[in-house]
């Protein structure tokens, strides 16, 4: 026996959707990443699918249970190739990593890199250096540097863009021997 689909007064999203179902899917989001507050995030995105999608509504609650359930797990998924690929490594501790297959030479290079990067760092006014310090060094992810900083996690993810674009520049203007300090 199927179960009738649920009427949206708007004939749009159905706002119970989340009610009925917010408490499952964070359930299961939560067995599959490490804390809460992704899967909070997690949660929120699945449900924005679910605000965007034009057919959930006319399913049955069998069915809408389903596609969440799919949206969410499609969601972690996303989440752990994400941060496979943001896997960052402190620049000491990359520093004192040596590489068997690095020769001589390219050591040499590896080493006139990181220089090039911790001279350019130092060319970076302290709420830069700041930041990179929270965010690659310590690990910390931008709500909690928007809290430590006090600042809206908006503004710091803003500021990191800009902080990241300006360090590339001055970068590649040492590697180029052409740096010349800002007035």
């Amino acid at each position: 026996m199927q179960q009738q689909p649920v009427d949206t007064a708007q004939g749009g999203f159905d706002a119970s959707l989340y009610d009925r179902f917010a408490a499952t899917i964070f359930t299961y989001v939560l067995n599959q990443v490490q804390n809460e507050q992704d899967a909070e995030d997690l949660l929120l995105e699945v449900f924005l699918a679910a605000l965007s999608s034009e057919s959930l509504s006319s399913l049955p609650v069998q069915e809408q249970l389903a596609w969440l359930r799919r949206v969410a797990h499609n969601k972690v998924i996303d989440l752990y190739r994400h941060v496979a690929l943001l896997t960052l490594l402190p620049i000491e501790q990359a520093m004192e990593t040596i590489d068997d297959a690095l020769t001589p030479e390219q050591h040499a290079e590896q080493r006139e890199k990181f220089t090039h990067l911790y001279q350019a760092i130092a060319h970076l006014p302290a709420l830069q250096r700041e930041l990179l310090r929270l965010r690659y060094r310590d690990g910390l992810r931008f709500y909690e540097i928007a809290a430590a900083l006090e600042k809206p996690e908006g503004t710091v993810r803003k500021t990191m863009v800009r902080t990241l674009r300006q360090l590339r520049t001055i970068y590649d203007q040492l590697e180029g021997g052409s740096y010349e300090e800002p007035i």
